[in-house]
């Protein structure tokens, strides 16, 4: 009885709530005043919505009270999006909508009014959206150090991870254009400064057809354009000031854009062009020192193939010599022209161009991923200077047919160069490196014998054995049709080609062996092409969105891979590895083919009125990094380690799962909840074969097979809020596993360089596996017409962020009693005492000694309005409690290296420096810059 009874009262409470809740309103054509009869008005997050009748009007029943968000559609019109629409309980809203005609197809013009939603509920899976706006507010100079603190990505040591995946696993895309460097599989080659950016969008958790190549990630950029009138900012900062700790950080950036002056000139010309053109002028540059010891010089390498080529050879090393004052030097400068034939067709036309000179102790690299090399700290002026430059040309047609349909056209061209020599020297001028001093002569026995010793594990003289020059050249053809079937159907189809030119020449102490290409080398320039085809559909039901796609994507190796397949007299490539390679791949236009498929479904449906559940489920492929493909394969090199790459390799594989539930609490309060899981096949890695040719007999090496696997599986949390008028907020706390058979392809080698006890045969966790994050942003802004004032001042503002990380994963040792000095201790020949430990097999990764990496980093700004004139003073400070956050882990105290107390030394670095001394060990310090910035 008592269960019918509440029964009957929830029953004629949802009733009453019903019939005491409304939304009405009337639509209209706001140019003639008629009313539209029709049109979709939608509460975005529900089931709920309506069309108006014949008069306009429409009528929402049966939303509970609170705050939603509207949108409205209508084919030929402006879609319009009502952001913050409150309803209270017993009370009536009344909204009406005046319609706008648009000559772009449906869905591509938007009026926005109200604040913008800190969800979307259309989303189908984890995305991060970020306008200008949000990224002024950040400490952050590049497109990189936005991508670092996103929630899901972890950084270690110039590594970017994203839910776990490798560093080759994100794709970057600049105005639609793919950036990813194909030898190294790297997307973020192309520097970009954060303040060109006009919008970015972060995918985390799984992404539409559309977007293929990258199994963690895509980072889509749309950078600034012209507009009707001029705009534009200057602004500099600088660590110079005072006496605060200085690193010599000198950074310049501007940007212009308006209508351009092309229409005035061709119209002198006599030439009637129609429509009208805007341009957009980006400039950057910052240079540094950082808390790392660098070379008193560096040497760009000279290009005469450049944009700057024309100044000749001599004129072109003193523009390299002037880009490269300090340790770390980036520069980006962009032109975008856009000519507006028609309201309908639109042609952009884009420059792109960046430079990076440095040591590379804090980049990424095509063939080294040496962090600091402290080994030649005595002779810095005698190791590598990296010239990295990349060019991206890119044209864009953008065409709307009708209502219902458009599409758009692109062609582009990215090259990668990148050059790593001591003093930009040829090869054929290296000299050797060497470790000399101090000499000490010990008596070795008593009869008067003396030993001689060589060495303090630094080098005295000579130079860095890494000498290479890369070069990779992306032309790219993509279309994409997008058609409305409806107002709840969009359909989405395109396709890509890429024609890829690779060339290298890699070589190992130059100094050494008898080919005159050093002890090992690899040199090669080949051609192979790749592409996709894409469909994908969007279906929006009463409050539930369903996405579902598929793609195809194709890898055409190219004449210079089959030949070396098909070369009998080849000691690396078996007759097993040719055979595969035939049934694998199927023949077209006189070429071999590979291909793969890749479904995606997404779906977005409400549970009450304020809660929306996700869930997304994708297989994700990409290419194997032709690193690993091509590496030596026509090498006659014989050095010691090395690789050989493989040209059977297939494309790895990533199957994700996304579940989350987006909560909101009020228009400025949302709470969202997620778990995700990631298995990840067909990862390279290194094996030992031995050729099976018989004028190799008995020849062993090591080349790359699709033989590794991983898997990631976490859960978040993420809350974002406004309050207090003035105040914005989010936070990010998650727990994450990373596991996998190996952290690296280059396992192999390193159990046979030593440095590395044997190749796992099992999972374990991976090494940027990170269980624990969490971050918080709080930012703030007191705006100039404020009537009140805040701490004294009006136009001000600032953020604060605060980052969490559990410690590094290191591999832990237990100290063996096998030797006469006693428990695990081995005397040097320095004279110093190592000890010799094993790993802990049964729990061979421990988190618990580790300091965890904890940053909090602030900014502080003042405006002032001159007419039309805005100045603003700025100071940003990172890492403000100066932590020291280890990089480097003692394998038997489970902490970071330092000067004192730990005085352990590894057996494994007997043949080493002392690493409580090496300066590489802690991550960067605090950092302070004072700014100013003039807008108009």
């Amino acid at each position: 009885m008592m269960r019918r009874c509440f029964g009957l009262l929830m029953f004629t409470a949802v009733l009453w709530g019903q019939e005491a809740t409304l939304l009405r309103g009337r639509t209209i054509d706001s140019q003639t005043g008629e009313p539209l009869m029709g049109v979709n008005i939608m509460v975005k997050g529900t089931y709920s919505g309506a069309s108006s009748g014949l008069d306009g009007s429409f009528l929402i029943r049966g939303l509970s009270p609170g705050s939603y968000d509207l949108e409205v559609t209508y084919m030929g019109y402006k879609i319009i999006q009502r952001n913050g629409v409150t309803l209270e309980a017993g009370e009536e809203a009344v909204e009406n909508f005046g319609m706008q005609t648009t000559v772009l197809s449906f869905g591509r013009d938007v009026v926005v009014i109200g604040k913008r939603p800190l969800f979307d509920v259309s989303e189908t899976a984890s995305s991060i959206k970020m306008s200008n706006a949000d990224i002024s507010a950040m400490i952050v100079d590049d497109l990189g150090g936005i991508l670092e603190k996103a929630a899901g990505v972890s950084a270690t040591d110039n590594e970017v991870h994203i839910r776990g995946g490798r560093l080759d696993e994100t794709l970057f895309i600049i105005d639609g254009i793919a950036t990813k460097d194909p030898l190294t599989g790297y997307g973020a080659n192309l520097y970009v400064n954060a303040d060109a950016i006009e919008e970015l969008e972060i995918l985390t958790g799984g992404y539409s057809a559309e977007y293929g190549q990258a199994m963690s990630g895509v980072v889509n950029v749309k950078l600034k354009k012209g507009s009707d009138r001029y705009e534009g900012s200057f602004k500099f900062s600088t660590d110079e000031v005072g006496s605060l700790q200085s690193y010599g950080s000198n950074r310049l950036e501007f940007n212009l854009g308006g209508p351009s002056i092309w229409e005035r000139g061709l119209e002198r010309l006599g030439l009637n062009v129609p429509g009208k053109f805007y341009f957009f002028l980006v400039g950057y540059g910052k240079v540094a020192d950082t808390h790392l010891p660098s070379a008193t010089r560096l040497y760009p390498h000279v290009n005469l193939a450049s944009p700057a080529g024309s100044l000749g050879a001599d004129g072109l090393q003193q523009f390299m010599d002037a880009l490269a004052p300090r340790e770390e030097n980036d520069w980006h400068g962009m032109y975008k022209l856009t000519w507006q034939l028609t309201p309908r067709i639109n042609l952009t036309g884009t420059y792109d161009l960046s430079a990076n000179i440095n040591q590379g102790f804090y980049m990424p690299r095509a063939f080294s991923n040496v962090y600091f090399p402290y080994r030649y700290m005595e002779i810095l002026d005698n190791y590598n200077t990296v010239t990295r430059t990349t060019q991206l040309v890119s044209t864009v047609l953008s065409h709307t047919i009708s209502p219902r349909s458009f599409y758009e056209l692109k062609l582009g061209r990215f090259i990668t160069r990148e050059h790593s020599a001591v003093q930009d020297l040829d090869y054929t001028e290296y000299r050797q490196r060497l470790d000399l001093d101090p000499t000490d002569y010990v008596a070795a026995s008593a009869d008067g014998e003396i030993r001689i010793t060589y060495g303090d594990r630094f080098y005295d003289t000579g130079m860095s054995s890494e000498w290479y020059d890369t070069f990779s050249d992306n032309l790219v053809l993509k279309g994409d049709w997008t058609y409305h079937f409806s107002e709840r159907q969009r359909m989405k189809a395109g396709f890509e080609g890429n024609r890829i030119t690779m060339q290298v020449l890699d070589i190992d102490e130059p100094w050494a062996g008898a080919t005159g290409l050093g002890v090992n080398y690899d040199i090669y320039r080949a051609n192979t092409s790749n592409g996709s085809f894409y469909f994908q559909d969007n279906l929006t039901f009463e409050g539930m969105i369903v996405n579902v796609g598929a793609r195809y994507d194709y890898w055409i190796p190219g004449a210079y891979l089959e030949a070396a397949v098909n070369d009998s007299n080849s000691a690396t490539i078996t007759d097993a590895a040719r055979a595969k390679f035939q049934e694998e791949t199927f023949g077209l236009f006189g070429r071999r083919v590979k291909g793969h498929i890749s479904p995606r479904l997404g779906i977005s449906h409400p549970v009450t009125d304020n809660d929306v559940l996700y869930f997304y489920y994708g297989h994700f492929s990409q290419q194997p990094t032709y690193q690993y493909v091509f590496a030596r394969l026509n090498s006659r090199a014989r050095g010691t380690y090395q690789i050989i790459g493989n040209p059977t390799l297939n494309p790895k594989t990533t199957v994700q799962y996304e579940i989350g539930l987006k909560h909101r609490f009020s228009e400025d309060q949302i709470l969202e909840l997620k778990a995700y899981w990631k298995n990840m096949y067909n990862y390279e890695t290194s094996e030992t074969i031995t050729s099976d040719n018989p004028r190799y007999a008995h020849l062993s090496f090591n080349m790359y097979f699709n033989a590794d696997y991983a898997r990631s599986r976490g859960v978040e949390a993420i809350v974002r809020m406004r309050f207090l008028r003035y105040f914005q907020a989010d936070g990010m706390v998650g727990y994450s596993i990373i596991t996998g058979k190996s952290s690296t392809p280059n396992d192999n080698l390193l159990v046979q360089a030593g440095a590395l006890r044997e190749k796992p045969l099992g999972e374990s966790f991976l090494a940027w596996d990170r269980p624990v994050q969490a971050f918080a942003n709080l930012s703030f802004h007191v705006p100039r017409d404020n009537p009140r004032r805040v701490l004294g001042l009006r136009n001000w503002g600032g953020s604060l962020r605060v980052d969490y990380e559990t410690g590094r994963r290191y591999t832990s040792q237990t100290l063996i009693d096998d030797d006469d000095e006693g428990l695990g201790k081995i005397r040097g020949v320095d004279g110093k005492i190592y000890y010799n430990g094993t790993s802990n097999s049964d729990n061979p990764f421990n988190l618990v000694a580790v300091k965890p990496r904890f940053y909090l980093d602030t900014r502080l700004y003042k405006n002032w309005q001159l007419n039309k004139v805005r100045l603003r003073l700025f100071v940003e400070v990172e890492n403000l409690l100066n932590e020291r956050v280890p990089r480097r882990i003692n394998a038997f105290t489970g902490r970071g290296y330092g000067p004192e107390p730990d005085k352990l030394y590894s057996y494994s670095l007997i043949n080493q420096p002392n690493p409580n001394l090496d300066p590489s060990r802690i991550e960067r310090p605090r950092r302070v810059e004072f700014g100013l910035q003039v807008s108009f």
